[in-house]
């Protein structure tokens, strides 16, 4: 890699950080990185709420979800 990746990252309360990476890989460098992660045990992101048409708009409303 010639160049670092860029990180975004907040201070939580507890002091840990939460951060997020963007980066293309491949299959099993990514295996090694959840291992790694899962070494610290590292949380994952919060699951998705079932769809029950409550009228709570989605994570793809454009309300400030992550673009894929």
């Amino acid at each position: 890699m010639s160049k670092p990746p860029e990180l975004k990252y907040r201070p939580l309360a507890d002091g840990r950080y939460e951060v997020w990476l963007h980066a293309v890989v491949p299959q099993d460098a990514l295996l090694g990185l959840h291992g790694v992660l899962a070494q610290y045990d590292a949380e994952g992101p919060p699951e998705p709420e079932p769809e029950d048409g409550a009228g709570e708009p989605g994570p793809e409303s454009g309300s400030g979800g992550l673009a894929h």
